[in-house]
């Protein structure tokens, strides 16, 4: 329920949700950030925070009466971060780092937002291409640049003409999967075996779930009943941002592990669980609380899991390939017997069917033969 005049409400997902004034658009209209977290007093706290740190003083399109004196990239990258910290997910804002830290910096770190130009932006789409990144990967880090550009803009840091964002396809990137041979290799190995590992495996071979939701699953989210699997978290390892000490630890780690919401909010989702699997899963199933994997209150690691299924390939005898390949396996087999594109897109959990689309739609090459052959026959 809304706490009345702090726009604070529970979401369906169980996540409390605070709502701020980030500021007004140029024709007045109210522009809102908003706030995640697992309790009331946690987005209360967030909310207080960042009002106290960045009061909502500018107006988008306005400019400031002075125009800060340092606007390089590197300096507006370091007062977006702090802006945004505490209105997205930990792990997404561990990623924008990432990207800043690899990528942005390293290219466009000293230029002045003042002198950009859209040749700086297609020669630095054109550096990222040489260097072998695909399109998806460029379309996420150009997001990132564009967010950095707009705070400054919002600053009053004004580019020296008007940007216009190359159009980067979202896709693109050639995906690898098993041979047919060797996917029935791999799941011969798999039905063999009797433990929770093997289960989680089959669940990726055959749901499409992801090696970080995998982690994430409880016995209490398969409904054997009814016959589905919920996604209700997922398992990441993200940087120690606020570099805290882990119980039985001497010194602050690195990095920690971090249990969250999975990738976006269509990602929290209902499977339906393949009959073949439910026998399986009743003999294994243990305390409703405790994590598929590991049987236990503690969440297996993402890197774990993937070493597990990288010694399973190199013992079945099938060439290396990332656990992630499991679910394009999935995606293009589903294709390949010409179900429908919008239930794969609930399943995967895509934010869209566009997406799907981009990402699986040219697999249909040898479908689209076989269609047209139909045609020429009599």
């Amino acid at each position: 329920m809304p706490r009345k005049g702090e726009n604070i409400r529970k979401r369906k997902d169980g996540r409390w949700e605070a709502r701020y004034m980030k500021g007004r658009d140029i024709d007045g209209k109210i522009r809102y950030g908003y706030l995640y977290g697992k309790s009331y007093k946690e987005v209360k706290d967030k909310k207080i925070k960042i009002i106290s740190e960045f009061p909502p003083f500018f107006t988008y399109g306005g400019q400031p009466s002075a125009l800060p004196e340092d606007d390089r990239i590197r300096t507006v990258s370091i007062h977006w971060k702090n802006h945004i910290r505490y209105t997205v997910k930990e792990s997404t804002y561990s990623n924008y780092g990432e990207i800043l830290n690899n990528h942005i910096l390293p290219v466009l770190g000293d230029m002045q937002i003042r002198k950009f130009t859209n040749r700086t932006l297609l020669n630095f789409v054109q550096q990222e291409l040489e260097r072998g990144m695909s399109y998806g990967s460029i379309h996420v880090i150009m997001g990132v640049l564009k967010n950095i550009l707009r705070y400054g803009q919002e600053q009053g840091c004004l580019p020296a003409e008007l940007l216009k964002f190359p159009r980067i396809p979202a896709g693109g990137k050639e995906i690898r999967i098993m041979s047919k041979e060797d996917f029935r290799k791999l799941d011969a190995c798999l039905s063999e075996g009797t433990d929770p590992f093997t289960f989680g495996i089959l669940l990726c071979m055959y749901t499409g779930i992801r090696v970080g939701e995998l982690c994430g699953l409880k016995w209490e989210d398969i409904d054997f009943e009814d016959c589905k699997i919920y996604i209700r978290r997922t398992v990441t390892r993200v940087k120690n941002l606020d570099m805290t000490i882990e119980e039985g630890k001497r010194e602050c780690p690195r990095t920690r592990l971090n249990i969250g919401t999975p990738k976006t909010s269509t990602s929290i989702r209902e499977i339906p669980l393949p009959d073949r699997l439910q026998s399986m899963g009743k003999a294994l199933k243990k305390n409703g609380s405790f994590f598929l994997l590991t049987g236990t209150e503690n969440c297996a690691e993402p890197r774990t899991v993937q070493r597990r299924y990288a010694a399973l390939l190199k013992k079945c005898q099938i060439p290396h390939i990332k656990i992630h390949s499991l679910r394009h396996q999935f995606s293009c087999r589903w294709i390949e017997q010409g179900f429908d594109t919008k239930s794969l897109s609930e399943i995967l959990g895509h934010t869209s069917v566009k997406t799907t689309l981009d990402l699986y739609v040219h697999i249909q090459a040898d479908i689209k033969r076989e269609y047209m052959n139909r045609l020429t026959t009599p």
